[in-house]
């Protein structure tokens, strides 16, 4: 895609980082050079690395000591794993420099992968700039404490609405989709970038179930969580998560500076917002009458009393950020992937805004209108597919040995899970680069639920905590603007690219501006 050359090019850049103004001499660089050469060397014939009997195949080629570190520089690092993964199989061996990792690509590798235990921990050390030692839910092991802390989290979601049927937090979405359109509104049709509306409204879901409130968008506190919120995504950007982490800590980096003091000063701050927000509700908590997921996480410190291991109150602070990191620019991105293809594919959203006034007329789009509206909803499928915001998984490490395709892993391997590979699968998605919704219609016009080589939450132990609330807000906040108003391009702009950037851990479309016509 448009900027995955990048993915490790940040990291690369920071193993070295010199002072301002530092007088090198062609001496001092020749040093410099033959020091990082001899430590590449030294590194790549030291580590002790386990390997497994039966391997799968390794990538040919490459450079002398980088081995095939170049190829995450190129614009089509994507279409590279692709390449290679159609020459060697699902899975298969590849070196950058001292860092050796296992491609898994294909719908049938990633499901086995996901679904094994012995394969579905982060590498270790991981987000230790923003989860001080993986506390959190995301990136922490995989284990008893991760799934203790990942079966509370469901629970308390589940109670706050995160489901279907009575009780959902379907009033809180639809009052979103209302204040967005209101804004939108107010742009009297002319030209504007979505992109930050849809965050902010997302966001304010967000809001509503960690703190028990919305923010009015002009409100100096949510603006501010806006802002913190913004800065640590661009932060994230110049690491290209989900490589973020995976520097081994202290193994190969030469520490001059610090090269994470962004990221972690701005997570710093973020949590310092979720803390005062804790003590807030510290002071006004109702144990017969908790109100949102603060209250439930109150509550469940207060019945351990201490005693219990897997949740701390920096536990809390940690999953709330994990609630928010994950769960604003990944749905908002989406979105905005949605109206995009909107813009570019007009016959498709005349097609659904027929479908809108045929079946909801000026009645509010609800959840119970989902089946009645396939194409809506297939629409909304097709663009996470063709636009999967996370081209690549977070990688994984192998906490034992075993078996994967056939092959074995050793202990310790890393696994780099291609998502791109399902969701462009040419076998299973013909012409996979144009937009068809019918693609994820039956004969009958009925949506296809569940269909193989879709995998836009991920699967298996570690799939998406908010899956069932982005599909919410996915289809509510899109069919409610797509019932108030006709999207266009702007008179004589140009046609927006979608080969996309990277915002926070989600590929978004590059700035574009639209124009909502009311109807």
């Amino acid at each position: 895609m448009g900027s995955d050359k990048d993915y490790l090019a940040a990291a690369m850049a920071q193993v070295l980082v010199l002072p301002e103004r530092f007088p090198l001499t062609i001496m001092d660089v020749s040093a410099v050079l033959v020091f990082i050469v001899t430590f590449v060397v030294a590194a790549r014939f030291l580590k002790k690395v386990e390997r497994p009997g039966n391997m799968p195949p390794s990538v040919p080629g490459g450079w002398p000591l980088l081995h095939h570190l170049p190829t995450l520089f190129k614009r089509d690092f994507c279409l590279e794993l692709d390449k290679w993964a159609r020459e060697l199989g699902d899975v298969y061996h590849v070196n950058f420099v001292v860092i050796e990792m296992y491609v898994v690509s294909g719908y049938t590798a990633l499901r086995e992968m996901m679904e094994t235990d012995a394969f579905s921990t982060r590498l270790e050390g991981s987000a230790s700039a923003i989860a001080d030692g993986d506390q959190d839910i995301l990136m922490a092991p995989y284990g008893e404490v991760f799934k203790e802390r990942r079966r509370f989290a469901t629970s308390v979601l589940r109670r706050l609405g995160v489901k279907m049927g009575r009780g959902s937090i379907q009033d809180q979405i639809q009052e979103e989709s209302s204040s967005i359109c209101l804004k939108i509104s107010k742009y009297s049709e002319r030209p504007f970038d979505v992109s930050a509306d849809l965050t902010t409204a997302v966001g304010n879901v967000i809001c509503a179930l960690v703190f028990g409130k919305r923010f009015d968008y002009g409100d100096t506190r949510f603006q501010h969580l806006q802002a913190t919120m913004k800065n640590l995504g661009a932060e994230l950007v110049k690491w290209k998560a989900p490589f973020v982490t995976y520097i081994p800590k202290g193994e190969y980096a030469i520490d001059f500076q610090d090269p994470v003091a962004g990221l972690r000063f701005h997570a710093k701050k973020l949590q310092q917002f979720i803390r005062e927000e804790i003590g807030r509700h510290r002071l006004n908590l109702d144990p017969g009458n908790p109100r949102d997921f603060i209250d439930y996480c109150l509550l469940q410190l207060d019945q351990q009393d201490g005693g219990g291991t897997w949740l701390k109150e920096d536990n809390v602070v940690y999953i709330i950020q994990d609630l928010f990191i994950a769960g604003t620019d990944t749905t908002a991105a989406t979105l905005t992937w949605a109206l995009l293809y909107m813009v570019l594919y007009p016959d498709v959203q005349q097609k659904i805004q027929v479908e809108l006034d045929s079946v909801l007329g000026a009645t509010k789009p609800s959840l119970a209108h989902r089946e009645q509206l396939p194409y809506t909803t297939a629409t909304i499928m097709e663009a996470q597919r063709i636009r999967h915001i996370a081209p690549v998984l977070f990688l994984r490490q192998a906490n034992e040995s075993n078996s994967l395709r056939g092959f074995d892993i050793a202990k310790g391997t890393i696994l780099f899970p291609n998502l791109r590979s399902v969701h462009m699968d040419p076998a299973a998605w013909p012409d996979p680069e144009v937009f068809d919704p019918s693609r994820f219609l039956d004969a009958d016009g009925k949506v296809v639920n569940n269909p193989p080589s879709f995998l836009p939450f991920s699967a298996g132990r570690r799939n998406c905590l908010g899956e069932q609330l982005a599909k919410m807000e996915l289809f509510l906040l899109f069919s409610t603007i797509l019932q108030h108003f006709a999207l266009k391009l702007p008179e004589g702009a140009p046609t927006p690219s979608t080969e996309g950037i990277f915002k926070s851990l989600s590929m978004a479309p590059a700035p574009f501006q639209l124009c909502a016509v009311s109807r």
